[in-house]
């Protein structure tokens, strides 16, 4: 499961710009939702399009998660091997947009 996707789905964009300000751009309830996943024997692993130069931001960020008494679960991040450039021009040109 990736909880960038469901905890950043509103925008992603904003979502990158909000939690580089502290602002929580978090859908509610996500981490109770990831708690229990984990505590029925799941591991997460987290899946995200951003560039491996922000590694450390982006765990930090999802450590920073917390809802009430809950805290996202600890798993591994898979992250796009490009650099932040490549990272965003792709995001940008294939984003797509119905008519």
């Amino acid at each position: 499961m990736s909880a960038e996707n469901f905890a950043n789905a509103r925008s992603d964009a904003l979502g990158h710009v909000y939690a580089a300000i502290g602002r929580d751009w978090t859908h509610l309830g996500i981490a109770k939702l990831y708690t229990d996943i984990a505590n029925n024997g799941y591991r997460m692993l987290y899946l995200t399009s951003r560039a491996i130069g922000q590694a450390d931001s982006t765990r930090g960020y999802l450590k920073s998660i917390v809802q009430g008494n809950y805290r996202l679960p600890e798993g591994p991040v898979i992250m796009s091997p490009d650099r932040l450039m490549a990272s965003l021009h792709r995001y940008a040109s294939s984003r797509r947009y119905d008519r």
